[in-house]
């Protein structure tokens, strides 16, 4: 099951009600539906969790599940409360504030359970401001959280010769293999998606793992550079080719310094007409601009003299507050998901008001939608949103 939010396309807002409090018991996908509509229409609604499904031994008795129930289904409680049953045998309850079922069940729990404990068995979030905190716990619930990463052992490191022996042969390669293509979809809570781009970057493991398999990267950050400009380079000179220039489209290129000064990029500004280059956002990681500030000034100025758009790659929140985009001359930011984002998101919200177009790249969950929706990003790039442009 998917919880991408099920957002039908259409070109034409329309305002959304409140989400009722009375109504028939839900399940996941209503509770999902929840969060949208609490996100379009700004209506606040207090979410009770009760974590069935992480009761203590000793309470996981079917006495002690009857008695939360009971209380959760309290006359006081149950005419202005929606329940939600989810597939773990967890239950959420939305009210409107102020949140009087908190109590009950804590008079359930009272000496059943260790006080360190009660926060594992009841969470209480608030609909909008904690949406993609609440849509991360129901995709756990539904077992669609990313697995827990294991510690592999380190490859040896990449060497010199080995690299120098390849690099002669890529440039006649075909580097499609080697880039990710991914769309940037515009979608907004009141139902809007479009396609507003695609982004091309390259990957330099995979170039890796097919030429030097069982060689590290991470250890040897010169070399890896090397092959990464390699392929930019490969990928400026694909752009520059006839089938983009007879059907240009907005393009979102992750270049580094060397690839915004190099050759093949000087090539390509002279095929390009005026009118085509602003269709070309050419994104810099934070890295490079920190590594290279001179760099940096000298491609920035002339991809902005050219007419090209410029954009910041970051890889966390806070690194906007380092690096502030309209300092830089940076219009858009292409902020990657992670899931401690929410926890320090930067400035993100302020350069989503003062005109900075925000793209959420790694929109691979539900969860990392609706905090971007919080936060007032509507441009994301990632499989939650790729559906939506296959119909």
């Amino acid at each position: 099951m998917s919880l991408a939010l099920d957002i039908p396309i259409t070109r034409v807002a329309r305002p959304v009600d409140p989400p009722p409090l009375t109504g028939p018991d839900g399940g996941a996908a209503d509770l999902a539906a929840l969060v949208r509509r609490c996100l379009t229409s700004g209506a606040v609604r207090d979410i009770l969790w009760l974590r069935l499904s992480r009761l203590p031994k000793g309470l996981d008795r079917p006495h002690h599940r009857r008695l939360l129930r009971e209380a959760l289904a309290l006359p006081q409680h149950a005419r202005r409360a929606r329940v939600f049953h989810l597939p773990d045998g967890d239950m959420a309850v939305a009210t409107a504030p102020p949140d009087t079922l908190r109590p009950s069940i804590l008079r359930v729990l009272d000496g059943a359970v260790e006080e360190e404990a009660i926060g594992q068995v009841l969470r209480a979030l608030r609909l909008p401001e904690e949406s993609g905190a609440l849509l991360a716990g129901l995709e756990e619930s539904l077992g669609l959280a990313p697995a827990a990463r294991t510690e592999a052992p380190e490859p040896p490191p990449l060497e010199a010769e080995a690299l120098a022996a390849i690099l002669p042969g890529l440039s006649r390669a075909d580097p499609a293999p080697y880039l990710r293509r991914q769309p940037v979809c515009r979608l907004t809570p009141e139902g809007e998606s479009a396609l507003a781009a695609e982004a091309l970057a390259p990957m330099p493991g995979a170039l890796r793992d097919r030429l030097l398999p069982g060689r590290g990267l991470d250890t040897v950050p010169a070399l890896a550079a090397r092959l990464r400009l390699s392929l930019e380079l490969l990928m400026l000179a694909g752009v520059a080719r006839l089938e983009f220039l007879a059907r240009p489209a907005p393009l979102h290129l992750s270049l580094s310094v060397a690839a915004l000064t190099s050759e093949p990029f000087l090539a390509l500004d002279g095929r390009l007409p005026g009118a085509v280059r602003p269709m070309l956002t050419l994104a810099v990681p934070a890295a490079e601009v920190l590594s290279d500030p001179a760099g940096f000034a000298l491609g920035r100025d002339l991809a902005v003299s050219r007419g090209y758009g410029l954009a910041l790659e970051a890889p966390s929140g806070t690194v906007l507050s380092l690096l502030p985009p309209t300092r830089l001359g940076a219009g858009m930011v292409r902020l990657a998901w992670d899931e401690s984002l929410p926890s320090s998101p930067g400035p993100v919200a302020a350069l989503a008001g003062e005109g900075i177009t925000m793209v959420l790249t790694g929109a691979d969950r539900a969860a990392a939608i609706a905090w971007g929706w919080e936060n007032g990003i509507t441009h994301f790039q990632g499989r939650a949103t790729d559906r939506h442009l296959r119909r």
